[in-house]
Formats: structure tokens, sequence, C-alpha cells
């Protein structure tokens, strides 16, 4: 039996690591969720914009057959779990669903926010997961945090910034995950966003000051780093900052991901931190694509590989970009450019840790080399 690490976040969640896989839209399915999770971290299934509930329903399928299948091949280990919850026809052993939601557009409309209450009734996850922005209101609803409190599903709160953070306070939250500027996919625009580092250590203290504990528990919120975290090693500097760590890219490049296998073989070349930018580039032309979920300020930023968009557009002004859109044949070129993968044009979401992932491994053997990294920087440190 592997180590149980002991912090807020895995008093608080039933995972032995203080690791969670991030719900990435169109990548995080219910295989590479419950692969995670076996390994002992939180994995997560992504909503994204929450417009296909038979598509997610699939995935939720897939994570508690695959959660099964490992039971019945002793490949859960029962006696580390805890915190888990009985959900009609599933073994608690493998309760541990968690969803992730983009929030502008989950629950935009009457029809999202049923939707929502839906999948909380129904499949009651052991946590949600919103951003963009975290806490969404409704008049004849109330929050998205009080209605998942009402199915005892924890919910978790991903920030960028002081100011959404002590919003997300103000709610009564399982956790709060700080996203810095590092991370690859969308997040808040580089001249409001923080570094990870930064923003989890400010994010941290002020909680641990504030003394805000969970609803009727003594374990203070738990704080999470994510942006840039690919190894073992981040994962121990992120626990010198706050109680665990996020991953994306480091799963948008695993067995398991749902995403496009040519852009994904992308972040497999000769990448390093400096072939990354947050830009707006991207969401500047493929909102004017978009009918519908066009991603709005201050979320129309990515975290992308630099390629031949970036060189010639990122840094120029929107009236420039704007013109070009609609006096040229830019969004064709776009567009068929997507139609065939192409990474020298298209959106390849990539964090600044992407110039240390190698290889395409599976989730499970990714979270253990991760765990035996980290427990290797920990001994280094105490050996000073």
């Amino acid at each position: 039996m592997r180590k149980a690490w002991k912090t807020p976040f895995t008093q608080t969640f039933p995972c032995r690591l203080p690791l969670c896989s991030a719900p990435m839209a169109g990548v995080s399915g219910g295989l590479l969720a419950s692969r995670v999770c076996r390994a002992g971290g939180l994995g997560f299934i992504a909503a994204g914009h929450f417009r296909d509930l038979p598509a997610l329903e699939t995935e939720i399928a897939i994570f508690f057959q695959d959660g099964r299948r490992q039971l019945q091949g002793g490949l859960v280990d029962v006696a580390s779990d805890h915190n888990v919850r009985t959900v009609k026809g599933v073994d608690a052993a493998i309760n541990k669903l968690s969803i992730g939601f983009i929030g502008h557009s989950s629950l935009s409309t009457e029809e999202g926010w049923e939707n929502y209450e839906y999948i909380l009734r129904k499949y009651q996850p052991l946590a949600v997961q919103f951003f963009a922005p975290s806490i969404v209101h409704r008049p004849s609803r109330g929050t998205n945090v009080t209605l998942a409190k009402k199915y005892g599903t924890k919910f978790i709160a991903q920030v960028g910034s002081i100011r959404e953070a002590k919003e997300a306070m103000q709610h009564d939250i399982d956790a709060i995950i700080c996203q810095g500027s590092e991370a690859g996919g969308h997040g808040l625009r580089r001249n409001l966003g923080n570094s990870t580092m930064a923003l989890t250590s400010q994010v941290y203290r002020m909680i641990r000051e504030s003394g805000k504990h969970k609803s009727d528990e003594k374990v203070v919120i738990p704080v999470l780093a994510a942006g840039g975290i690919v190894s073992g090693k981040h994962l121990a500097s992120a626990l010198c900052l706050c109680d665990g760590a996020v991953l994306g890219t480091r799963f948008w490049a695993s067995e398991e991901s749902l995403g496009n296998t040519a852009l994904q073989q992308t972040l497999l070349q000769s990448n390093s931190c400096d072939d990354v930018v947050r830009t707006t580039v991207f969401d500047r032309i493929e909102n004017e694509l978009k009918e519908s979920c066009r991603w709005p300020e201050p979320y129309d930023s990515v975290g992308a590989l630099r390629n031949r968009t970036t060189e010639e557009w990122d840094g120029r002004s929107e009236a420039e970009l704007g013109y070009a859109v609609d006096a040229s044949d830019l969004l064709q070129r776009y567009k068929s450019s997507a139609d065939k993968s192409d990474p020298d044009v298209v959106c390849v979401l990539a964090g600044e840790g992407v110039g240390e992932i190698d290889s395409i491994e599976g989730a499970y053997d990714i979270v253990i080399k991760i765990e035996e990294e980290a427990l290797e920087a920990i001994d280094k440190l105490n050996s000073i």
C-alpha cells in the first residue's frame, strides 16, 4: 500500500495524494478521471460549456464502468478511501465522481441550471469545480455553490486573482484553486492575472489569516496551485506554498486524453517555457467562428504554444485584428487550418511546464511517477 499523504486537501477529499487532474474541455473524459483516481489523485471530467448533456452522461458512465473493473480486479485501494458516499447502483469505493464546469456558459440559461441540478441529483458527484467565473448567481436559483451543497456535493472554486479569491471566500466553498498565468488553456488576461507562486502564496496566507474553515469542520479550506505544474518536483514546490496541485497539460499529454492526437503530438516537440504565450488572439479569431459560447472578457485569454498566428497578431491592436477579420480571408484560412489540425496556425493549449513533457503515457503511470519524483525532491530538501 502506498503512502497516504496528509494535507488539508486529502483530509477534505477522498484522495491519497494532494493532486488533481484539470477538467479540460474536449480532453478530460471519464477514463482519464478514473485512472487518476485509481492512482490516488482526484480526476475530473470536463462538462465544458455544458451544452451536450448526453455526452457528459456517457463520460460519467465510462468513469463508473472503469472504476468497477478496477475494484473487481483488486486495483482500487479501498482501505485508503474515506469520505465516500453511496450513489444508487454505484460502489462507494469508486464514488469519486468530480466534474468541472465553465461558469459563464454552463449556467447562462435556465436549461443550464436545470441540467446542473439534474446531474447533482442523479449522480451526487463528490465534487464540482467552476471557473470563469467560479461563482454564478441566478435570482431564482441562488448560487451554483448553494445548489451543489443541497445535494451534498463539495464545491471547488478556481480563481486567477486575489479579487476573485475574496469573492469565492464569501461562499461555502470546500477548496480553492489558484490558477497562475503560466497555465495552459483559458484564464484571466495576462494584464489581470498573476504568477502561480505569488497568487497561491497570497491566497493561502489570506485564508489562514482569516481563519476560514469549511462549514462545521476544523479543517481549513484547502488551497491548490495550478499553472505550469507537470512534475513531481513541481508538486513538492507547490506543497511548500499550499495544500496540493492541479495539473492540466501533463494529462493533455496522456493516453486517455480525448484531445486531438495530431495537436497532442505537438506537446512533445522541442518546447520550452519560451514557446508558450498567454494571448487573446485565438479567442478573438475563434469567437468570430462560433455561434454560441464565445469567451467573454476577462477570460478570453489562453496559454498556448506560439505559432504563426501569435507571431503575426499577438501584441497588435484589436482594431487591426478586427479589420483583418472583416476585410480579409483570415477567418477562412484559420478555419481551413483547423480542419487540417495544423499546429502552425491553430491554437494548441499548453502551460509553461510543457518543456518537461517528453512522452505520452497512461494517466495512472503519470501520477505514480509524479508521486515518486515528489518524494525524492522532499527527501533532498530534508538532507539540506
